[in-house]
């Protein structure tokens, strides 16, 4: 068992769910050392230097560095040294800033895309959570490339695509227990369990089960998920639009209250404009939900092949159409089966084992 450091600037929500998992399940020694899961824009420019001042309080020798896609590397490292400098690092990408989605009308801001590049340069391993990430990351860089002025090399992109690999996000599917058997609550549940805001393109689920709505199907709708600070205000209108047909609205109380809502959801639909991972979805596919999402991102490598079809759209008239199709003939038991054995490879209980090798491994090339 080997001791590392994981440093994380941005200790909320999924990342502080996945470094708090690794602790209890990666096989080694890890000790924490993060800041507060908020004001992401602030963390990735100043987080490298007040996590380098409180790297100083932490005690005794380290085998490797874990560090997230929110952390300024190459800062760290210098703010630190010498004391990391024959320290293996591997930098886990929970998203990039090449590719994450933009409000319309703003431009891009390369500052975070190139903090994500020299990262990738500097780490000795680079650790993607899906295989559709790392080629979504290598993809962006390529396309950089070609461009006038810009700051990378033919030299730095190849040896991030050279080091680079996947490692899945482990979930505690464990603690979402067992639930009661689909369609036991009475009408079909549609579930959100995502943010509300822009990235997550709220606005064409509204649109989707307001015009079901219209058409008279029976259904119930349970909206869960962070609101955020810009959520959508179309979402904010579902309460007048669908009435009583509207069981749930806003984040639910405890990891307790939240599983009983995945059992009870009969459908989930994702309408998203981005999705490197995927775990909202993977939770509602372990508990049974026939999941709605688009035939992009990384949803084909988590919905399994012989369901694709019922359950992937290209358009949102077709997003329109598979929940409609869901709503009246619902999933049998050996759908749901399959669902569950797709999401149950990324319980802890397996992706532990590939954590604990992968960190063994760094750690003996030091």
């Amino acid at each position: 068992m080997g001791r590392g450091l994981f440093v994380e600037p941005f200790f909320g929500g999924s990342h502080r769910a996945f470094a708090e998992g690794l602790v209890a399940h990666g096989g080694h020694d890890l000790e924490l050392l993060t800041l507060p899961g908020r004001e992401w824009r602030r963390r990735m420019r100043l987080g490298a230097q007040v996590l380098a001042g409180k790297a100083a309080e932490v005690e005794g020798s380290f085998d490797f560095l874990l560090v997230s896609d929110m952390l300024d590397l190459p800062a760290f490292l210098a703010l630190t040294r010498p004391r990391f400098e024959r320290v293996p690092v591997l930098l886990f990408m929970h998203e990039n800033q090449l590719t994450y989605p933009r409000l319309r009308g703003t431009k891009l801001n390369s500052w975070f895309g190139q903090i994500n590049y020299l990262s990738a340069l500097a780490a000795d391993r680079v650790a993607f959570n899906s295989e559709y990430h790392r080629q979504d990351f290598l993809g962006a860089l390529e396309e950089l490339e070609r461009q006038p002025n810009n700051w990378l090399t033919t030299d730095g992109l190849e040896a991030i695509r050279g080091k680079s690999t996947v490692l899945p996000v482990g979930v505690d599917l464990g603690s979402l227990g067992e639930g009661a058997p689909a369609g036991a609550g009475g009408s079909p549940l549609i579930l959100w369990n995502h943010r509300w805001e822009f990235d997550k393109a709220p606005d064409a689920f509204v649109r989707t089960v307001t015009a079901l709505a219209e058409e008279r199907l029976d259904f119930r709708v349970a909206v869960a998920g962070e609101r955020g600070g810009n959520p959508s205000e179309a979402m904010q209108e579902l309460p007048e639009r669908l009435g009583e047909r509207l069981v749930q609205f806003g984040p639910v109380a405890g990891r307790d209250g939240y599983a009983r809502l995945l059992w009870e959801a009969d459908i989930s639909i994702s309408s998203t404009r981005h999705e490197f991972f995927g775990i909202s979805t993977m939770e509602a596919m372990w508990c049974g939900c026939l999941p709605i999402a688009p035939r992009r991102y990384n949803y084909p490598a988590l919905v399994p092949e012989s369901l694709q079809g019922r359950c992937l759209y290209e358009k949102e008239s077709e997003l329109l159409a598979l929940t409609r199709e869901a709503i009246r003939s619902g999933a049998e038991e050996g759908e749901r089966e399959a669902l569950r054995g797709s999401a149950g490879r990324f319980g802890w209980e397996v992706v532990g084992p590939v954590w604990e090798a992968a960190l063994g491994e760094l750690s003996g090339g030091a």
